[in-house]
């Protein structure tokens, strides 16, 4: 005969009580055949009660005995290993020496135009203003052997569908006659992509390197993404399923029909923590490098190649912005505008400059986070954050502790 008891004690006295109906106690049912199927006990929902009873009934009449089924061989615990096909494949082989991170990727970025909407969409909701895409810029990144690199600049902007031999490079590139400047920027891409992959791939054809290409925008899973979204779908290549919400797309591959090259957007900012490019800069990267500048607010759609086109720098007073309430520039960031503006011919010619310095300026911040992970044989860019990197990290820290300072790390 088997009681239940509840033993209650203040620490002096103590009492024991019998209880009568134990799922009364506590509000839980449990199955007492299977011990599996659990419900909450609810006197307003019956409905729960009578699948409850109907599956004890099921599970008293069945003579099945519960079984735990094995794998044939003993499987670690290991994601961060068994999800990177390369590092499992070296560490099988006992060839972990060899193994290399990907040192070679391609960095983007938009530039905008905005129109003022003021468009009531709901009682509570306003849109403001619409942005269209002006220009987008990338830095390509090839690595040498000796952990060198080489940059590719590259920029196209909305005037590039008005020259005369446009038509000439959508036919180069297998494009429909209707393609954007950034479906132009893609096809591009897509022929860098597969050079840098021949740069980073493995001597040896055994060892698995995806083919993959990492494409990364600062911010660019909120902002870059959305303006990319209409060119990533089109004959020549296809979208996988993004990972992440349509307002915060963390990660999305585009997948080539023909040479099944596979460019991944992901956001660089997720590899640092929340921060602007310029905080990134400062903190991880040259400190020769910086920020430019560019007054948005005076260009939209109808004026854009006017003001474009004029040779003289823009003034103090265009860098006057009515969100920030005052101006987004400070008198020595303008003095150094002027300096950098005597470079170029026109205003169009600067925002090419700028556009591509913003890519440019993320190279090596990525690179040093690329070094300072090598040491622990953690490949950066096969993930999408630092927090992905970090779990990585746990594992690695088991498999190669000689790699690991653990009193120190």
């Amino acid at each position: 005969m088997t009681l239940d008891l509840l033993l209650i004690s203040d620490g002096t006295e103590q009492h024991v009580m019998y209880v009568s109906t134990v799922e009364k106690l506590t509000g839980v049912l449990i199955c007492p055949y299977c011990h599996d199927y659990v419900t909450i006990l609810s006197d307003t929902n019956k409905r729960a009660n009578e699948y409850f009873n109907t599956h004890v009934q099921k599970c008293k009449s069945s003579t099945h005995e519960p079984s735990i089924r094995l794998h044939d061989v003993p499987m670690p615990i290991c994601p961060a290993i068994l999800n990177h096909p390369t590092v499992e494949y070296l560490m099988a082989l006992g060839l972990m020496n060899e193994f290399k991170v990907q040192r070679g990727f391609i960095t983007y970025d938009f530039e905008t135009l905005g129109d003022q909407v003021m468009k009531n969409i709901t009682d509570q909701t306003t849109l403001l203003s619409q942005l269209h895409k002006l220009s987008i810029a990338s830095t390509e990144v090839f690595p040498n052997q000796d952990k060198s690199y080489e940059l590719v600049r590259r920029c196209y902007t909305l005037f590039d569908e008005l020259s005369e031999n446009y038509q000439e490079q959508l036919d180069r590139n297998e494009l429909p006659s209707n393609s954007s400047f950034v479906h132009l920027w893609l096809a591009q891409t897509f022929d860098s992509a597969e050079e840098i992959y021949q740069c980073m791939k493995y001597e040896d054809e055994n060892v698995p390197f995806d083919k993959c290409v990492k494409i990364l925008g600062w911010n660019s899973s909120r902002f870059d993404i959305a303006l990319l979204w209409d060119a990533l779908d089109c004959e020549l290549w296809t979208m996988g399923v993004p990972i992440g919400s349509p307002n915060n797309t963390k990660s999305i591959t585009v997948t080539h029909k023909k040479s099944h090259m596979k460019l991944q957007f992901i956001d660089a900012e997720n590899l640092f923590g929340p921060m602007t490019l310029k905080a990134c800069v400062k903190d991880y990267g040259d400190k020769s490098e910086h920020k430019d500048v560019f007054p948005y607010e005076i260009i939209n759609s109808k004026n854009c190649q006017e003001v474009l086109m004029k040779i003289e720098p823009f003034e103090y007073e265009d860098f006057k912005s009515q969100f920030k309430g005052g101006y987004s520039i400070t008198k020595d960031e303008y003095d150094q505008y002027l300096i950098d503006f005597k470079r170029f011919s026109n205003r169009l010619y600067y925002l090419k400059y700028y556009n591509i310095n913003d890519t440019e300026i993320m190279v090596k911040p990525l690179m040093n986070l690329i070094d300072t992970f090598e040491q622990f044989n953690i490949d950066v860019l096969h993930y999408i954050s630092i927090a992905s990197c970090a779990y990585a990290t746990k594992h690695y820290s088991t498999y190669f502790p000689s790699k690991f300072n653990l009193e120190s790390d």
